[in-house]
């Protein structure tokens, strides 16, 4: 019988534990006990069921790769190697990954319904539809609750303010969020009044965003007729809804950067384009005129006088014709310098008020834009474009949805 010092014990068990195949790549379902992540970033923990529990420790290039922050009693499953601590001569796990335990479905059902998709046509570049360079009305599917709608409405009102916008609020997480997601796209559709639609949230779990990698959302999104931006979660957040919209922006507030241009840099564009409409102008007229001055000053207009009352109907012929045609030109060009100031004039709030329109804001000074957001007794301002007045609500009505 060979006598093993407790060195070589040790070392001759890792190299059972190392040698053998199974053990080398295995999957462990189990509760987190006495975790705790140390400065090295090394995370040790237990795992423990009913009966049994073993040694694990998770090193920080691993656990830097896991998308959740693990805490004891958390249920989890693991991928590892056994092993054994030579110097204590402690079996251990060492854990390469790490998931919530049913996290595994949930991938495999989005890989399933993707690849479905994707052979139906749903992503397919061919069915993207363009988005419009300048939305009237922007449609916004998402939380009446959370940063993400104020996110939104900051960025767009820094952008274009005077953008328009018909919010419809859904629930984005839990128990038939998929289905208020998709009748919400229906519904906007329905109306046909938006130019465009973006669908959003915040970033979460892949349970917190499996709203929107439900059938349902794909199929809402991939029917629509009015362009879609799918803004929801983070940068390294990917759902069925990105793939399926006719754009993905990163984030909420990115969505709101893609739908507008910078309102003060298409007034600028208008300006630099009208004075180069002027200079072109003046720069004809100047040609024009050295023209004329050249051909006076020839001889061939003062001798003899037949040739040059001859070249002088053909000079004033010239001349009208030039003058009718600068007069066109600066007709043409006034009419679009209107009809593009006119259009920036129909997008200004305060136009709408001197029709005779009002807007209505709480006391606390924010936009009532639903009687959803009033109660009886509440106080409101009314502002004309002429001035404003305090009232309360005594009573309110509702329209019934279609």
């Amino acid at each position: 019988m060979t006598t093993y010092s407790v060195s070589e014990l040790n070392r001759l068990v890792a190299k059972i534990l190392d040698d053998h195949p199974l053990l080398a790549n295995i999957q462990v379902n189990g509760e987190i006990s006495g975790g705790k992540l140390y400065p090295s970033g090394h995370f040790y923990f237990s795992l423990k069921d009913e009966n049994s529990s073993v040694n694990c420790v998770m090193f920080r290039s691993n656990y830097n790769r896991i998308k959740f922050i693990p805490k004891n009693g958390d249920k989890v499953t693991v991928k590892a190697k056994a092993s054994i601590y030579e110097v204590a001569g402690r079996f251990q796990l060492l854990v390469n990954s790490m998931e919530p335990q049913g996290i595994g479905d949930l991938y495999q059902q989005f890989e399933l319904l993707k690849k479905e998709l994707a052979n139906q046509g749903y992503f397919s570049e061919n069915n993207k539809k363009q988005l419009p360079e300048l939305p009237n009305l922007i449609g916004v599917v998402t939380s009446s609750e959370g940063a993400v709608i104020k996110d939104i409405i900051n960025v767009l009102r820094r952008r274009f303010p005077g953008f328009k916008m018909h919010f419809v609020p859904v629930a984005v997480q839990g128990f038939g969020a998929a289905e208020q997601i998709a009748d919400a796209i229906e519904l906007l559709n329905f109306r046909n009044q938006v130019d465009v639609i973006i669908i959003a949230r915040g970033g979460g779990s892949i349970e917190d965003l499996w709203a929107f990698n439900e059938k349902v959302v794909a199929d809402a999104i991939f029917n629509s007729q009015i362009p879609i931006i799918s803004a929801v979660g983070h940068e390294t957040d990917y759902t069925i809804a990105d793939f399926c919209a006719d754009l993905r922006a990163p984030t909420p507030s990115a969505a709101a950067e893609l739908v507008v241009p910078e309102k003060r840099m298409l007034l600028e564009n208008i300006q630099f384009e009208r004075e180069k409409l002027i200079k072109s102008l003046q720069r004809q007229l100047f040609n024009a005129k050295q023209t004329l001055d050249y051909l006076m000053e020839r001889s061939v207009f003062k001798n003899p006088r037949s040739l040059i009352d001859q070249q002088k109907k053909l000079i004033v012929e010239l001349s009208g014709r030039l003058e009718r045609e600068i007069k066109h030109q600066t007709n043409y060009h006034k009419r679009q310098i209107t009809f593009l100031y006119n259009n920036l004039q129909a997008l200004n709030p305060f136009s709408i008020l001197e029709r005779g329109y009002a807007y209505i804001e709480s006391s606390e000074k924010t936009t009532i834009d639903s009687v959803n957001k009033i109660s009886s007794g509440q106080k409101i301002n009314i502002h004309w474009s002429d001035g404003k007045a305090s009232a309360e609500i005594n009573e309110i009505t509702y329209k019934r949805k279609i």
